[in-house]
């Protein structure tokens, strides 16, 4: 069921997500979508100005890492990667001006492998936030419990990448006095 909105003067944002999972955007064609009823705006790179990201700092946690601002660059670097934002007055238009935006790609092969092995990343990355231990959790001794286990299976498992929304559209509000 699409959201309803208490706020008055309220605007709804769809993203447009990337369609390939490796390349570049070669067009994109918002013409059909800016004209439809109730869209007031299509924002990707070329009109939405320079995004800058915080400066590293310390005590921000539990928010994204990505060091890429939104719509930074033409490269597609993941499938569902967001390309554009349809804003409009109802969830409906920006969805139907989401869904009516035609996006063009260079498609490069994905940088993917089906045979995955540890490598020697450090135990601490620096992101865009400051320095992140890569291993967020410990308890116990793992190592040492494999080892002196009585059964041990060794066994490779392949799960899919996710996308957990990363500018969190649904849980955003973001009123104000709209304007044509």
């Amino acid at each position: 069921m699409p959201p309803t909105s208490t706020f008055p003067d309220c605007l709804y944002g769809v993203p447009v997500d990337a369609t390939i999972a490796n390349g570049k955007i070669t067009k994109l064609d918002t013409a059909a979508a800016e004209k439809m009823p109730g869209v007031r705006a299509i924002l990707h790179r070329q009109n939405i100005g320079k995004i800058f990201r915080s400066t590293f700092g310390q005590g921000i946690n539990g928010i994204c890492i990505e060091r890429r601002p939104p719509f930074d660059d033409d490269v597609v670097r993941y499938y569902g990667q967001y390309v554009a934002l349809a804003v409009a007055d109802t969830f409906e238009s920006a969805r139907a001006a989401a869904h009516a935006v035609i996006v063009s790609y260079a498609k490069e092969k994905p940088n993917v492998e089906d045979k995955l092995t540890a490598d020697n990343d450090p135990d601490t990355v620096m992101t865009a936030y400051g320095p992140v231990k890569r291993l967020q959790s410990e308890r116990g001794d793992a190592a040492g419990a494999f080892a002196s286990a009585p059964v041990k299976v060794d066994q490779t498992y392949v799960t899919p990448a996710e996308t957990h929304v990363p500018i969190e559209l649904q849980g955003t509000t973001a009123c104000g006095k709209a304007t044509s």
